[in-house]
């Protein structure tokens, strides 16, 4: 079964006008197709999610397997850090999100409530929440430390690709193959629907940017569409890749905006975009389909997920130097 997968790419306000990169390293040893990855808060952890049903944790920037975390019994699809770093999240095709301890490796919570596969994670800035969608159409809420349900956010007609937590955590956008965005306030009230064209097809990602002014979203025919918050404009549709845009996200400033290439069974990109004239800025290529991305907080690694089993991390630093 093909992945249905969404993660986040955050890019640092300092890339050149044309991306540019040196050889990334290469991160091997997970047996099943990555669709997820996050750093930890200080940079210092990378969190990769397999379909090989294992969560593993790497020391950056040896690129050492520091933990593997065993306990998922099927696909594991995303993992999301808490913002103090001391837990993360994991979503997986069992039907259960779990929450670990991030320093030992040890399973604290097993959130259960869902129907079906759980295809995304995302905890809430303040690491009060945990938002989970998946194959049954439903958004849910969940306290994390008790790993009671606190919300059921119904709306959507089927799976739930993405959600996305705004910076300051008054706002939830959730992506949807019923080929919508839906914006919910934190307590889980539908504030808007958003729509592509007809031939847009289902969304897989989507993103919120720093200011909460602009929703973009992730096509499954590759386009990558930009709305207006309030009103509801479209503001932006870039045919920006061959195949499905997995992930998708703002810089920290929200004049970047990146995109995972999804193209099925061949060697894929990064691609990076200008937010607000969708201008490429230039790309960094990967060796499979690139299924989700995610940048450090302090700019320094950038790593990429793909369906080849292997995760590429390039030195943010050396980006925009060089050739392309």
């Amino acid at each position: 079964m093909r992945p249905i997968i969404a993660s986040a790419l955050v890019l640092v306000p300092w890339l050149s006008a044309v991306v540019h990169a040196d050889e990334p390293l290469v991160l091997k040893g997970h047996e099943g197709w990555v669709g997820g990855v996050a750093f930890s808060p200080d940079g210092k952890t990378l969190a990769t999610a397999s379909a090989d049903r294992t969560v593993r944790l790497w020391d950056m920037p040896a690129g050492r397997v520091r933990l593997t975390l065993k306990g998922h019994t099927d696909v594991v699809s995303a993992v999301a850090f808490a913002p103090d770093g001391k837990s993360l999240a994991s979503a997986s095709y069992d039907g259960t999100v779990k929450v670990w301890d991030a320093a030992t490796g040890q399973e604290q919570q097993t959130l259960r409530g869902h129907r079906g596969a759980i295809l995304t994670v995302a905890f809430s800035p303040d690491g009060k929440t945990i938002a989970s969608g998946g194959f049954d159409g439903d958004v849910r809420l969940w306290d994390p430390g008790t790993g009671r349900e606190k919300a059921l956010l119904k709306g959507h007609k089927t799976w739930v690709n993405a959600v996305a937590w705004g910076s300051d955590g008054k706002q939830l956008a959730t992506a949807s193959s019923d080929g919508t965005v839906r914006l919910w306030s934190a307590s889980g009230k539908e504030e808007a629907t958003l729509k592509g064209e007809r031939d847009d097809g289902e969304v897989r990602s989507v993103a919120l940017s720093p200011d909460g002014k602009t929703v973009a979203a992730g096509m499954r025919y590759g386009a990558v569409k930009t709305w207006d918050v309030s009103s509801g404009r479209l503001r932006l549709s870039v045919r920006a890749h061959r195949g499905d845009v997995w992930a998708l996200a703002f810089s920290p400033d929200g004049k970047v905006l990146g995109s995972g290439d999804g193209d099925w069974n061949r060697p894929n990109a990064v691609k990076v975009w200008d937010a607000a004239t969708g201008e490429a800025r230039g790309e960094l290529p990967h060796t499979g389909e690139v299924l989700c991305v995610a940048f450090s907080a302090d700019g320094k690694w950038l790593a990429a997920g793909s369906w080849d089993k292997t995760v590429r991390v390039w030195d943010g630093a050396r980006i925009g130097k060089g050739e392309k």
